[in-house]
């Protein structure tokens, strides 16, 4: 994996302005913080872009717009509803993959915990013959070459 300096990806995006768009979308409370405060127009924006740069042109062209944040989404939401879909797509996401509110929200890890079955738990399968239809067919596949 490449690491990509995030002055290199987005130089074009004013991370103050788009911070403010951010926190007009997510503006937190009930115990979770504005976008903002979760680094959203910095670190985690880079990241939605390393994996989607098309949306960096969106990113740019909405928060260039002139006007007070809210009242700019609130007119793209009614006149340029894929504009909107998009930036809310890329602030939602780099909100989403921050690690602080995948925890808040109760999102495992990013490597799932290994959870092996107890020793007598096959047997619970096998008590109302639900699978004997798959047992008695017998096994099924295709050699891999």
């Amino acid at each position: 994996m490449t690491i990509i300096d995030s002055t290199d990806l987005i130089g074009t995006i004013d991370r103050v302005r788009l911070g403010l768009f951010a926190d007009a979308l997510i503006k937190g409370g009930a115990g979770f913080p504005s976008a903002s405060s979760v680094d959203v127009p910095g670190a985690w924006i880079d990241r939605v872009l390393a994996v989607r740069p098309d949306l960096e042109t969106v990113i740019v062209s909405v928060i260039e717009m002139d006007g007070d944040p809210e009242q700019v989404l609130a007119q793209l939401q009614l006149e340029q509803r894929a504009t909107f879909d998009s930036f809310a797509f890329a602030i939602a996401g780099a909100y989403l993959i921050n690690p602080r509110i995948r925890k808040l929200l109760g999102y495992p890890a990013a490597i799932p915990e290994s959870n092996p079955a107890y020793p007598d738990e096959a047997e619970s399968y096998l008590e109302d013959g639900i699978l004997d239809v798959v047992i008695n067919r017998g096994p099924i596949y295709r050699p891999t070459p």
